[in-house]
């Protein structure tokens, strides 16, 4: 009977080849380990949020006013860095190539984060791959609004008078392809009306000339418009919301007046680079959460018509992959492309 062949190994190298080995595992293991103890020391320096427009406008007065409360709580303080500038591409290509370690975030709305990606021809970056979702902070209403001067005082006048003109009623937006672009699109798709889209660069050169009685109408988020409304100088046909917003109660919403399917808000969330450790998207969520949650800004979001979201980071990445589909097809379907 033949032998089998054996590969012996003396003890002495079998001993140096078992020491070689736990090396070599401790060695893979440091880097997991040293991140483990950044994350759960994490925060140990100021923080950067990187809001992709420029200062004033909503979003970024929304992330001083959580990044204030977030300093606070983790006790380091939020920088708020405004990289305006491609409709949003900039600001969130800058995060989505920094280091995953919690001290570079982004704070951005729908457009760039579920329009924009439909309409740039070579984005920098993979929004779905190299964003990590944190929580959506906020849902925000959208208002249909003319000058107090219209003659239009409620949404089946315009609709009517746009029905018996075609294309002859000029809608404002703050650029082709914004929320306030597609929104209105929406509206006619719906109701089966032409107008004329007349696109700005954002949203406050819009409303001017809406005042002035340049364009007709426009959609846009109601704390954006809620301090003409007050002051008499807007009025508000129609909400986008599925109920009526608590500071415009007299006003209806479109599911009320026969266009159930012209329900759209914008948003506000948080993201990391793809690849931050678990822990501290954890620790982030929880900072952005408990600042919603406080009740001055509660109160504040309240008088403005938002909502409070705080969604789960589990959540919020679905969230977003499905309205970057709903939006993605009705851009496509109106030819919009980026200014």
């Amino acid at each position: 009977m033949n032998r089998m062949n054996r590969t012996h190994v003396r003890p002495g190298r079998r001993r140096a080849m078992v020491a070689t080995a736990a090396a070599l595992l401790a060695l893979q293991a440091l880097p997991a380990t040293a991140l483990a103890q950044t994350a759960a020391a994490w925060p140990t320096k100021p923080i950067r949020v990187v809001v992709p427009f420029p200062a004033g406008g909503p979003v970024d007065s929304t992330m001083r006013a959580l990044g204030a409360k977030m300093t606070a709580s983790l006790g380091q303080t939020v920088i708020i860095d405004n990289k305006g500038g491609a409709a949003g591409v900039l600001g969130a290509d800058n995060v989505a190539k920094s280091a995953p370690d919690g001290y570079s975030l982004l704070f951005s709305s729908t457009g760039a984060l579920s329009i924009v990606p439909n309409l740039a021809p070579n984005l920098p970056y993979n929004p779905q791959k190299d964003l990590q979702p944190v929580t959506q902070a906020l849902k925000v209403p959208t208002a249909l609004v003319v000058s107090a001067s219209s003659k239009y005082n409620s949404l089946n006048d315009l609709l009517a008078d746009a029905r018996a003109r075609p294309g002859k009623i000029n809608y404002a937006s703050a650029g082709s392809g914004t929320t306030t672009h597609l929104e209105v699109e929406l509206l006619k798709r719906e109701a089966k009306v032409d107008m004329a889209h007349v696109p700005y660069r954002g949203a406050a050169p819009a409303i001017t000339d809406i005042l002035g009685g340049q364009v007709e109408l426009m959609m846009a988020d109601v704390p954006v418009v809620m301090p003409f409304i007050k002051g008499g100088k807007l009025k508000a046909l129609v909400v986008t919301s599925a109920k009526r917003v608590p500071v415009l109660p007299q006003v209806p919403t479109t599911a009320e007046l026969g266009l159930p399917k012209v329900e759209v808000y914008d948003w506000y969330g948080m993201l990391a680079p793809a690849g931050t450790p678990p822990a501290i998207v954890a620790r982030v969520h929880e900072a952005v959460t408990q600042a919603l949650r406080l009740p001055d800004l509660k109160k504040t979001f309240a008088e403005q018509g938002v909502e409070v979201v705080a969604s789960r980071p589990e959540e919020f990445g679905p969230f977003i992959f499905a309205e970057t589909a709903r939006w993605g097809a009705l851009a496509r379907s109106v030819g919009a492309k980026l200014d």
